[in-house]
């Protein structure tokens, strides 16, 4: 289930560098700002978090609480397709 968590950080990215390249905006506060302040750069902090958030599920022994972050984060992924559907 912690990979599963990278993966979708990953799926997260790059649905968002796509919804970025159609003109539209990240709705996230802390990425605008990550976004306005590294620029190109906005990758790595995004990535940093998603690693951070693999490094506590990894230390947790609670899967319900694993299965239910690694829910929580599908919810960007998600929405990011539904931007991106409901453009074309």
């Amino acid at each position: 289930m912690v990979l599963s968590c990278l993966l979708l950080g990953y799926a997260d990215l790059v649905t968002t560098d796509e919804i970025l390249h159609l003109g539209l905006g990240e709705l996230n506060p802390f990425m605008q700002l990550a976004q306005a302040w590294f620029g190109v750069w906005w990758l790595v902090p995004k990535l940093g978090l998603t690693f951070v958030v693999m490094w506590l599920l990894w230390r947790s022994n609670n899967v319900y609480n694993i299965a239910l972050v690694v829910a929580f984060c599908s919810t960007p992924v998600l929405n990011n397709l539904l931007l991106i559907a409901g453009t074309n």
